[in-house]
């Protein structure tokens, strides 16, 4: 008896930020398109992941794949008339012409603000956000931290303080009407009113208006200021075996593969802000006292694991290379600064400690899923205001203290240390979905049971 052919619904699916893409929601695309059809809206992504997409065994049911420039490409102001008015015809006729029944966003930027506004009008359409990374506990202390940054790094140095942080805030204030207000407008569309804001470190703008929010955990839920209504877990791609295997054959056992050093390797994630804030009282740490601290580190590190191989991956966005190439590559020949435009998933890979510090990184979140053997540390030395967001997260080591670090330093060498054991949560909780294609399923049944409510109603 021959199978009857099932006609699936249509998926809109975007990349958002490739690094974000890479790793996470790639492993979403995959599962989805192994049955459902979908057009993917992909950024200019790294030549790795580019070819991986190609593979159909990988992607069967992916239809086409359509180019977008939000964050990649040519550099073009974030308040670009051109660029604003290109996402928005994108988007217009995207939804237009490919007509699809559901929409997965992570980044809500403008072009996805454009996407998701155009597909509410089609009351036919279900729209559906996805968490693409780590979710700062206290939202307040991160919104304090960009503001400070920004302050200190891009208003005259010269004026007192208050005064330059009253010109940094009209300045946000003044960016978030441009590109809320002022911009729809410019292309005859109303302004995004009630968005939160990416002016302001503030969760997801934009989530609020989605039909259904996928989270990670009951956590991710309780921080996400959306109505609980909307919310619903989807674990990690890194800790759902379907796509935990996608993941090792696409990406992971090419890194291993690749390395080419028989001695023990530590990684430390380095983010690309040269200064930080203390919690106790928001003074500054300054350039130069941020660079001491990270030497520190690295000398230690040095001095006390012998014959190891020291990397130090950059931020993609760090602007100094050059700079700190010098800096911790004079300490010794065993230190390598990598380009940091490298994917962190090979250094998490190959690694055998990680290392991150202030302020917080989605990386150490992500190295604690994809190596949940290994040990991960992050450290937090001058106590600043977002270096404690790994404080009593499960799977990754909370130091706050010097001699603390080289104790632990030590054990590692001796072969002494040992990771406290993740507790392993085997049975879904409410409102849970053991797989995207499940949550899919689920939702298309809501769809039809509300219509057929409402033609009752009639």
């Amino acid at each position: 008896m021959k199978e009857k052919n099932i006609s699936y619904p249509k998926v809109l699916f975007t990349t958002g930020l490739p690094r974000t893409f890479r790793a996470s929601n790639i492993a979403h695309l995959y599962e989805i398109t192994q049955v459902y059809p979908v057009i993917l809206l992909s950024e200019k992504l790294d030549a790795e992941t580019e070819k991986i997409l190609q593979n159909k065994e990988l992607f069967p049911k992916l239809e086409e794949i359509i180019p977008y420039r939000q964050f990649t490409g040519e550099k073009v102001g974030l308040f670009s008339l051109l660029n604003n008015y290109y996402h928005y015809k994108l988007a217009k006729n995207i939804i237009e012409k490919h007509k699809p029944d559901i929409l997965i966003l992570g980044d809500m930027y403008l072009f996805q603000l454009y996407l998701a506004r155009f597909a509410k009008k089609k009351k036919s359409i279900i729209y559906i956000s996805i968490q693409g990374g780590f979710t700062m506990a206290n939202q307040e202390k991160e919104n304090l931290w960009g503001t400070f940054v920004s302050t200190y790094t891009k208003t005259p140095s010269f004026l007192p303080f208050q005064i330059r942080l009253f010109i940094t805030k009209c300045k946000r204030y003044l960016a978030h009407f441009i590109y809320y207000w002022i911009l729809p407008l410019m292309v005859m569309e109303p302004p995004f009113i009630r968005k939160s804001s990416i002016f302001f470190s503030e969760i997801a703008p934009g989530l609020r208006s989605c039909d259904y929010l996928l989270l990670y955990s009951k956590r991710d839920c309780e921080l996400s200021g959306v109505s609980a209504k909307k919310l619903y877990i989807l674990k990690h791609p890194l800790e759902r075996k379907l796509t935990r295997d996608f993941f090792k054959k696409a990406y992971f056992q090419n890194s291993i593969k690749k390395r080419k050093i028989d001695a023990k390797i530590l990684t430390l994630m380095l983010p690309d802000d040269p200064i930080g804030f203390r919690r106790e009282n928001f003074a500054l740490i300054s350039r130069e006292e941020t660079q001491k601290t990270r030497l520190k580190i690295i000398t230690s590190i040095n001095q006390i694991l012998e014959g190891w191989k020291i990397f130090v991956k950059p931020h993609p966005a760090t602007k100094n290379f050059f700079e700190i190439t010098q800096l911790f590559e004079s300490v010794s020949d065993s230190v390598k600064v990598v380009d940091p435009l490298d994917s962190a998933d090979k250094y998490i890979e190959i690694s055998d400690v990680i290392v991150g510090v202030p302020p917080a990184s989605t990386t150490i979140f992500t190295s604690s899923l994809q190596c949940p053997e290994k040990i991960i540390l992050s450290l937090d030395f001058n106590k600043e205001i977002l270096g404690d967001a790994y404080k009593d997260f499960e799977g990754i080591e909370y130091i706050d203290d010097n001699d603390k670090f080289i104790g632990i330093l030590k054990e590692i060498r001796d072969n002494k240390y040992h990771k406290r054991k993740s507790k392993e949560r085997l049975n879904l909780g409410p409102n849970e979905f053991p797989s995207f294609v499940e949550a899919l399923e689920y939702f298309l049944q809501k769809k039809v049971k509300k219509y057929d409510k409402f033609r009752k109603i009639f």
